[in-house]
This record gives structure tokens, C-alpha cells and sequence, in this order.
């Protein structure tokens, strides 16, 4: 889940290594730094999951209430692509990624100080611009930092996924076990954000410019529709099954395996998230149309398994699925975005990802809304299958597609 600069390659590792300077010497430091400000600010995304049941228990809130809640984490991240995805670019990365700190730790205090419903809202949306700033500015970064710029896509990419595992990993035990459960979590996270002001020493590879800020462009050429189309539908499918763990996950145990364990629900968002990181690591030796299709083969079989695993009342079958979904996932976001960034004309990279992260955020939000519809007007057992049902028509509807522009590709129609 992560946004992407107004360079656009920067998350890909699709243009030239000429594209973007790299910074020699201090990168052995900074790469870190940076690394843990990305992982930190991404783990404050899901920090709210495991705490949900809680807050729906103390404020008696509906399932679309929460998931409401929930979507609001994505409209931050939505506005924050669109309105700024550019910023670092014009006033430099860390003159960026410093008030994305700060606008981390506000969100914190919020859910702290306000635990009510607009505390709720307020504190995701502002969590959801801070990932947005951080996450385009970081992946820009760290191509300037690393000698090797697909490397540095790559850690981006992975730090993306395994922050939002362990932060619903973290919060789940401090829930679970410690006391002032919808106090401690945030109050950890702020003070694992302080680390983070080690940035003002590292080097800033951006020359500040003026023009204000600039909405961000979308846009789909007319020759990349088709590859843009199936790795669209790819993402979006993926996000909503990731949606769905990260924020209806502790209804699906209550209800369906009777579990009220706040560690579980951590547990799952963790098995999904790092699961879908490690994919990635896989996903890069793949083509990408391969790698669409096999995502799109794991997403559904994991959701079989969810299902599965909320008819048997099982927490191991529940969490296997977990994995093997979110592996999916993992494979088909690297994979479709590789795709995408591939297919886009020269100057215009930046607006086609920038297209496909809207996508990917519609995906994270509309779904698991739906679903939560669903389980306040009929049993889980339906609101599951028909998400399942859903979600595996849009796979097989990408796979589709995807075999037929590599078939176009391999077969070109002959023209005299």
C-alpha cells in the first residue's frame, strides 16, 4: 500500500539508472534511516486494527460504521496521492518526510485525547496522509540513496507490506496483555517515531523549487488500456481482500470462529500483510504477466480457504488462507504495478501509477464497506461467500485480459 512520487518510476525500478541521481557516501546510513521512517509510518496504519472491536464495543459502533472508520485511513492516503504526491520533488525529501513524522504522531495523539467516533476519523485520516506523504517521498529517496535502484524499489516496496504486518502484530499483544488497550498502542507508536528525526542529518538530494503545489495527473494512454485494465482489476481485487483482514477481521472471528482474542485479529493482518512482503520478494523474478497470474490464482484460493475456515470455525484454516491471500496479493501489486510502469509513454509514468494507486486505494475501501453492509443484514457465512464470489470474478476477469494482450503481443495482427 504505499503511493508514489510525481517521478512515478521512483516505485517501480522501471526507468533508466541515469533517471535519478544516486548520493555517494552516506547512503551506508541513511538507507537505514529512511528504511525505518517508511517501516514505522506504515506500521501506524494498521495499529488501529486489533483496537477496533473495542472501539465498536465502548461506542456501539455498526460493522459499516468501522468500516467507514476504516475507509477514511484510505481517503487520507487518496488525498494525499493526488494533492501531493509531488511535493517531494519540488521542496525536497526530507522537508517532506519531516512533517509526515509529525503528522504521524498528531494522529496518535488524536486517538490518545479523542476516542470518540470524529476522534476515530480524524485520527485515520490523518494516519492515511501521512503514509501518502511518506511512502512517495521514502521510495524517492531510497532510489537516491541506493547504488542499485531496483534494490531500492524493492526494499521500499517489502517495508510497505511488513510495516502494516507488524504494526496490527504489535498491537494486537499490547492489547491482549498490557493495560490502557486503546492508549498504549498509540502511545508506543509515537515514541518509535522518534527515531525517526535522525533524518535532519542525512543528505538532501532535491534542490528546492517553487510553482506551488500541483495536483497530481491521471491518465491512461489508449495503447496501455488493455495491460492497465487487467493489473487495475489485479490490485484492486488484492487491496480488497487485504482491506477486508485489516479491518473486518475481528467480526469474522468473533462471529464465524468464536474467538474474541485481540492477538488473533492482530495475528491475521500480520500473516496477510507479511506474507504479501514476502511474496515480492518472489515476485521480482517473475514477468509481470506471470506474476499477475499467479497472484490472481492466490487470491481466490485463499479466500476459499478463509471461507472454509469460518464454516469448520477453524483459526489455522482462517490464517492459511491469510497467507496464501495475502501472498497473492503481494504478487499480483508488485507484479501489476511492474506492468503498468512498463506500458506508460516517457513523461508519463507518473500520472498512469498515480492511476493505478486509485485503483488499489477504491479496492482497500468500497469492498470491505459492502461487506460490512452485508454482515449487518445477513448472516457472515453470505457476506463472505458473496465477497469470495466477487473478488474471484475480478481475478479471473484480469487473468483473462492478461492472457489476452500477451497473446495480441506474441500474435500481432498484420496490417498491409
Amino acid at each position: 500500500m504505499s503511493a508514489v512520487s510525481r517521478h512515478g518510476q521512483a516505485a517501480t525500478g522501471s526507468a533508466p539508472a541515469t533517471a535519478v541521481p544516486t548520493l555517494p557516501g552516506p547512503s551506508r546510513t541513511a538507507v537505514p534511516v529512511v528504511t525505518y521512517v517508511l517501516f514505522v509510518v506504515m506500521a501506524g496504519g494498521t495499529i488501529p486494527t486489533p483496537v477496533y472491536a473495542l472501539y465498536a464495543q465502548r461506542l456501539h459502533l455498526s460493522p459499516p460504521v468501522v468500516a467507514l472508520v476504516f475507509a477514511a485511513y484510505a481517503g487520507g492516503i487518496l488525498v494525499s496521492l493526488l494533492l501531493f504526491g509531488g511535493l517531494s520533488d519540488q521542496i525536497g525529501r526530507r522537508a517532506t518526510l519531516a512533517p509526515a513524522l509529525l503528522v504521524a504522531a498528531v494522529s496518535g495523539v488524536v486517538f490518545i485525547v479523542f476516542p470518540t467516533l470524529p476522534g476515530l476519523f480524524a485520527g485515520r485520516v490523518l494516519s492515511g496522509i501521512s503514509v501518502g506523504l511518506t511512502t512517495g517521498a521514502a521510495t524517492a529517496y531510497l532510489a537516491e540513496l541506493h547504488p542499485d535502484r531496483p534494490r531500492a524499489a524493492l526494499i521500499a516496496s517489502v517495508t510497505n507490506m511488513a510495516g502494516l504486518g507488524c504494526g496490527s502484530l504489535l498491537s494486537g499483544l499490547l492489547v491482549e496483555y498490557a493495560p490502557s488497550p486503546t492508549v498504549l498502542p498509540y502511545a508506543v507508536l509515537t515514541a518509535l517515531l522518534l527515531p525517526g528525526l535522525a533524518l535532519a542529518r542525512l543528505p538532501e538530494p532535491v534542490a528546492p523549487r517553487g510553482g506551488g503545489i500541483r495536483p497530481q495527473r491521471l491518465g491512461v494512454p489508449a495503447a496501455a488500456r488493455r495491460s492497465f485494465a487487467a493489473a487495475a482489476v489485479a490490485v484492486f481485487a488484492s487491496f480488497a481482500l487485504l482491506g477486508l483482514l485489516a479491518s473486518l477481521a475481528g467480526n469474522f472471528l468473533v462471529q464465524g470462529l468464536h474467538d474474541h482474542s485481540h492477538l488473533a485479529v492482530g495475528l491475521v493482518a500480520f500473516s496477510a500483510f507479511g506474507s504479501a512482503g514476502a511474496a515480492q520478494l518472489f515476485a521480482v523474478r517473475l514477468p509481470p504477466r506471470t506474476g499477475l497470474t499467479v497472484g490472481m490464482a492466490g487470491v481466490p484460493l485463499g479466500l476459499a480457504l478463509i471461507v472454509a475456515g469460518l464454516s469448520a470455525a477453524s483459526l489455522p484454516l482462517f490464517l492459511c488462507g491469510s497467507v496464501l491471500g495475502g501472498a497473492g496479493a503481494g504478487t499480483s501489486f508488485k507484479s501489476g504495478l511492474a506492468l503498468v510502469a512498463s506500458q506508460a509513454p516517457p513523461g508519463r509514468v507518473s500520472e498512469l501509477v498515480s492511476s493505478y494507486f486509485v485503483a488499489a486505494y477504491l479496492g482497500l475501501t468500497l469492498p470491505v464497506v459492502g461487506v460490512a453492509v452485508l454482515l449487518s443484514h445477513g448472516s457472515l457465512m453470505t457476506a463472505a461467500g458473496i465477497f469470495a464470489g466477487m473478488v474471484t470474478v475480478l481475478c479471473v476477469a484480469s487473468v483473462t485480459v492478461t492472457a489476452a494482450v500477451a497473446s495480441r503481443a506474441a500474435h500481432p495482427t498484420r496490417t498491409s
